[in-house]
């Protein structure tokens, strides 16, 4: 998987964790999917949106350094929503 569709992953699940307040859905979604589908980068979106910039660099982090994670990190999702992401 290349860092940019771990990068979309890790950003749908900070925001149904409510990590992203101030972020609409419908805005996570197309950020998410350009970045799936490569219409974007993580450079890119990083230096264009100086709002999502610190959460992006947050995702990042989790991405990267998996011991800032807890190892619960999809039981904080609730059941019902598990997966929709994909």
């Amino acid at each position: 998987m290349n860092k940019e569709k771990m990068i979309a992953d890790e950003l749908q699940h900070m925001f149904l964790e409510g990590k992203l307040k101030g972020f609409k859905e419908e805005y996570i979604n197309f950020i998410t999917r350009k970045l799936r589908t490569g219409d974007t980068s993580i450079d890119q979106l990083i230096q264009e949106d100086s709002e999502l910039k610190e959460k992006v660099l947050e995702a990042s982090e989790h991405v990267w350094n998996p011991e800032m994670n807890d190892k619960n990190h999809y039981n904080k999702i609730p059941g019902n929503l598990k997966g929709m992401h994909h």
